[in-house]
């Protein structure tokens, strides 16, 4: 498994998902391709420099399964793969589980939690419209991942990410009790409700015709409107609940039709992109040794984030003395 190359050199032979490959041309003029791989555990950079003239990336579609030749060593701080040779797997009734990662907690263990939240709103209406959208929706809400590639892309992210953002909600109400609780926790677990339109599916998700047309945050709040209408929920709250959805992205150039002008919709903001970032540097550092920095990382404006010594170890290691 990936998790298991990590700081280990030599050979590879194994089964790999493609996350994505990408055509190079070298500065010798020979072409490379590079390949994002993945299995439940995890992801893995791989090159591959010879034995190219007959390939195309078309050959290898996001999704499919493909067996891997190759060393691995670091670079830069990082496990990579040189690939040798790469063949599409054919294989009837793939076992996908070993390939897509999963929810760090059961699934059984969120749902109850995702229940238990619904249940806490207290404003009937809020509840109402709250239940009626995720259980409308149950399998995809309860199954999808929260993106394609970006943050909290496993089987279950997108509930996991809700549920996260309404623990942490709840936490700042510690310090901010003036906060709406209801209004957080309702807009916690809608705000991303549209990506069961937007992705294609729970196992290899793609961009949907609508979802590259509308995007998740308008067609989100098109399912709110229509379902308050047909639960016949109050103005003022229908309002509130879609102002939070459309703006909590927090600007237009990052894909939200308004800024955040309600208290709670600022919270949801920030909250949406703090547990979407730290995902992503999670990911990417669990993937660095430590002692170095990770790779430059888009969402961050290419920073590569150092990864120190791990102060646990360290403690580990001073109750052992």
């Amino acid at each position: 498994m990936i998790k298991d190359l990590i700081n280990y050199e030599g050979v590879v032979n194994e089964n790999f998902m493609v996350r994505n490959v990408i055509k190079g041309i070298a500065s010798n003029g020979n072409q490379y391709f590079s390949f994002t791989l993945q299995d439940s555990s995890g992801l893995i950079d791989a090159k591959m420099f010879s034995n190219t003239e007959s390939l195309t990336p078309d050959m290898f579609p996001s999704g499919s399964i493909v067996h891997i030749n190759g060393t691995v060593s670091p670079y830069k701080g990082h496990s990579q793969i040189k690939i040798i040779d790469i063949d599409v797997v054919e294989e009837q009734n793939i076992n996908f589980s070993k390939y897509i990662p999963d929810s760090p907690v059961k699934r059984e263990k969120l749902i109850e939690d995702l229940h238990s939240y619904i249940n806490s709103i207290e404003d009937k209406e809020i509840r109402e419209i709250t239940s009626a959208l995720i259980n409308d929706n149950f399998e995809k809400y309860t199954t999808y991942p929260a993106a394609s590639t970006i943050h909290h892309a496993f089987f279950g992210g997108l509930m996991y990410h809700s549920l996260s953002m309404c623990s942490l909600a709840l936490k700042l109400l510690e310090s901010y009790p003036f906060l709406s609780r209801d209004y957080l926790v309702a807009g916690a677990l809608l705000h991303d409700i549209g990506k069961i339109v937007e992705l294609s599916s729970a196992i290899n998700p793609a961009y949907t015709i609508e979802g590259n047309l509308l995007g998740h945050i308008n067609i989100g709040y098109s399912m709110l409107q229509n379902k308050g209408k047909e639960l016949k929920t109050s103005e003022e709250k229908l309002n509130v609940l879609s102002h939070i959805i459309l703006s909590h992205h927090g600007k237009p150039e990052f894909g939200s039709s308004k800024v955040p002008q309600i208290m709670e919709a600022y919270v949801i903001h920030v909250l949406d992109n703090l547990d979407s970032k730290m995902n992503l540097l999670e990911n990417n550092l669990t993937t660095t040794e430590e002692n170095n920095f990770s790779a430059k990382i888009l969402a961050f404006d290419n920073i590569a984030f150092y990864k120190p010594t791990s102060l646990k170890k360290e403690k580990k290691d001073e109750k052992e003395d």
